[in-house]
């Protein structure tokens, strides 16, 4: 810290705003991404847990998809998906790209932990759904989604934190195929990515921090409450007793 003039400090304080606001625009981004993931791990998750057969299917071409590095085949769906986007979204297709590599580098991450966690529910709980004939909404309401609380967390929180590698390909990709650039207008991941493919070190330090920051306060006022709710209130065995 001692190398940095005191210039560059009032410039760093200054873009902090800036940075603050791309940072919360990543955010917004991550946002998306899980609430996807979390929409097809709800069904298609549940699908997969309770049909053995779709199963059987189902859960080794998810593994073989979730086992390649996204960026080995990511340009080749840009390349083939581009005009049929841009048809669609127009002056978002940037975005979109950017949102379907997050969606696909992390979804696996909670479509894991709640199949798993419904695979681990007590079969008195599958009785219990089957006698009282409940709907699939009141199922993941009154049942699974209590009863899974803790595998849902535990995912969330991972597709949450590994979503950021997505956005750190994705928002600033120069040449991702031919002369094709993949990168977005606003978004801190990519403020770090030009800074540091430019050489501009302080500003790529300055944005890193700032992002420790605000991660470290999220794993301390989210991810550690919801765990400790998890580990305390929502028990499934527990539910069996109870009742």
């Amino acid at each position: 810290m001692s190398g940095v003039a005191f210039s560059e400090w009032i410039y760093l304080f200054s873009i902090t705003p800036r940075l603050l606001f791309d940072l919360l625009l990543d955010y917004a981004r991550v946002g998306v991404i899980v609430a996807v993931s979390f929409v097809f791990s709800i069904f298609v998750g549940y699908y997969l847990a309770v049909n053995r057969k779709a199963e059987a299917a189902g859960i080794p071409l998810i593994e073989s998809i979730s086992a390649y590095p996204v960026p080995t085949y990511f340009p080749f769906i840009f390349l083939a998906a581009s005009p049929f986007v841009f048809s669609l979204f127009g002056g978002l297709t940037n975005e979109v790209f950017v949102l379907f590599l997050g969606f696909m580098s992390t979804f696996y991450y909670v479509f894991y932990s709640f199949w798993m966690g419904v695979k681990a529910m007590p079969s008195e709980y599958s009785e219990l759904m089957k006698n009282l004939n409940l709907t699939f909404f009141q199922k993941m309401k009154l049942i699974i989604m209590p009863s899974t609380f803790p595998y849902l967390i535990s995912g969330v929180s991972s597709t949450i934190n590994s979503a950021w590698g997505g956005l750190m390909i994705g928002e600033f990709w120069p040449s991702i195929i031919g002369d094709k650039t993949l990168t977005v207008s606003n978004g801190l991941m990519k403020v770090i990515d030009v800074a540091t493919s430019t050489g501009n070190m302080d500003v790529a330090a300055w944005g890193s921090f700032l992002f420790g920051i605000i991660v470290a306060v999220y794993s301390i006022l989210f991810t550690r409450r919801m765990m400790d709710l998890a580990r305390t209130k929502y028990v499934a065995e527990e539910g069996i007793y109870a009742a």
